[in-house]
């Protein structure tokens, strides 16, 4: 079978990046979702930017300040000027997000994406929102631009490239699930597809994370697991083959 490994919330902060960076080091993270938005996005594009990796745009609209002028986008932004939480967003009863509003913020991320990086990225979805709304959004601005946007939640999509999504892990109180259980025992239900994709969030705790994420202690963890010689183990011994989503366009 074919396993994409993704690591996504690259730009997030300091210590993310750290983490991402020795995911990628250790070899089985090969596609990385930058979030261009982020005050420590360029640092962490520069750490990595030198190995084999599908560098995609990791849309954000739930952390941080937004790229385009706040007053154009209304329905995006506090009183402050930043975004909305992710969590102020889950709780709402409706899906108060304009399309209009949220491509223009969509459009003005891939253009500091170009900036960072000097290209267009290897393929185009979003961080952590679950709105139709923000999903035609990214496909629009993804169509209009000649990208690749993905979405293996969707089944369309889904049968149409044939990559397929992992199963959801259910994290505890603690904020934690049992690693070696979901991807050894195989509840990530990987095994039985033709290309599988599996998205980690790999990274260190710092004060920014702390104060602007639920993903703390997972990320550590999933660090260690993603650099540990038993996973790559696991990866020989299933004969596993890690490959890239351009590698689908």
């Amino acid at each position: 079978m074919k396993l994409i490994m993704r690591a996504d919330d690259l730009g997030f902060s300091d210590g993310v990046n750290c983490g991402i960076l020795k995911s990628v080091e250790a070899g089985l993270i090969t596609n990385v979702g930058l979030m261009p938005n982020m005050v420590e996005a360029k640092s962490g594009y520069e750490m990595i930017k030198d190995y084999h990796i599908c560098l995609g745009q990791h849309t954000n609209i739930c952390v941080g300040k937004p790229v385009a002028d706040p007053n154009k986008i209304p329905s995006l932004v506090q009183e402050n000027g930043e975004f909305y939480s992710s969590r102020e967003i889950r709780e709402r009863t409706e899906d108060t997000i304009v399309i209009e509003e949220v491509e223009i913020e969509i459009e003005a991320q891939l253009e500091r994406f170009r900036k960072i990086t000097g290209k267009d990225p290897d393929y185009f979805e979003g961080h952590a929102i679950f709105s139709e709304k923000f999903f035609q959004a990214l496909s629009n601005v993804a169509e209009k631009n000649g990208l690749f946007y993905i979405n293996p939640v969707d089944k369309e999509w889904s049968d149409k490239y044939g990559i397929e999504c992992s199963s959801f892990y259910q994290l505890d109180k603690n904020g934690l699930y049992d690693i070696e259980k979901y991807i050894f025992e195989d509840e990530a239900d990987i095994l039985n597809k033709q290309c599988a994709v599996l998205v980690f969030h790999p990274g260190y705790i710092d004060q920014y994370l702390l104060d602007n994420s639920s993903y703390t202690l997972i990320r550590p963890m999933e660090t260690e697991f993603l650099c540990s010689k038993k996973f790559k183990s696991y990866i020989k011994q299933k004969n596993i083959q890690i490959v890239e989503f351009n590698s689908y366009r």
